[in-house]
């Protein structure tokens, strides 16, 4: 895996664990919503700057963008957890509380 791909990938996970879209992260650090999608997607880099204006809106250090391999902070996988529970119809639903009960 390259940097550029692990920036994309830690980007998109720590902008998701903050119930960010990429609108709203573009917003806050003063760039086109395309730009943010570009480098989610591997598909262009963030300069130096832009990267300390992400990490201050995202309240990180910037090291955490470039180590994907860090096991999440409990806060980021209860979001995570959150976020993709919300999309989940009933019947799904229902079966991941019996999966968890489980546990």
């Amino acid at each position: 895996m390259n940097i550029r791909t692990v920036v994309a990938k830690r980007l998109k996970m720590l902008r998701k664990s903050r119930n960010l879209t990429q609108e709203q992260l573009a917003e806050l650090v003063n760039v086109a919503p395309r730009h943010i999608s570009f480098i989610e997607t591997g598909r262009s880099f963030p300069s130096g700057d832009l990267i300390e204006r992400i990490c201050t809106v995202l309240n990180i250090e910037f090291t955490e963008l470039f180590y994907f391999d860090k096991q999440p902070a409990r806060e980021e996988l209860i979001s995570t957890l959150n976020n993709t529970v919300s999309y989940l119809d009933d019947k799904k639903l229902e079966f991941l509380v019996k999966m968890a009960k489980e546990l």
